[in-house]
């Protein structure tokens, strides 16, 4: 929950690394730009993995929940550093950190 309302209670940064500003132009043309079929599969995987990640969750299952969240962060981590390049590295830190030191990055 601290993981999805981050964005709520942590301040915007004064100024961000060129690596993360590359990468958030990156993301934004991704999803601004046409859409053919392999982008819409790759975003239809989007509700089955929430469906996943609640499932365990709701099942009182925390382990297996947490591990479905940290296999969805790496499958995030692993598309955007094949899509982004070296851009795409950015993230690594806040994923890994649960975002908690997003803000310093």
């Amino acid at each position: 929950m601290a993981l999805l309302t981050s964005m709520f209670w942590f301040p915007a940064p004064e100024n961000v690394t060129e690596r993360v500003d590359e990468f958030l132009r990156f993301e934004r043309r991704y999803l601004t730009e046409s859409w053919d079929s392999a982008k819409i599969m790759l975003a239809a995987t989007v509700p089955p993995s929430l469906s996943l990640l609640a499932l365990p969750f709701w099942n009182r299952n925390l382990w297996l929940g947490l591990a479905v969240l940290v296999l969805m962060a790496v499958g995030k981590a692993a598309w955007s550093i094949h899509s982004a390049g070296d851009a795409g590295m950015s993230i690594l830190i806040p994923a890994s950190s649960g975002s908690c030191f997003a803000p310093l990055w």
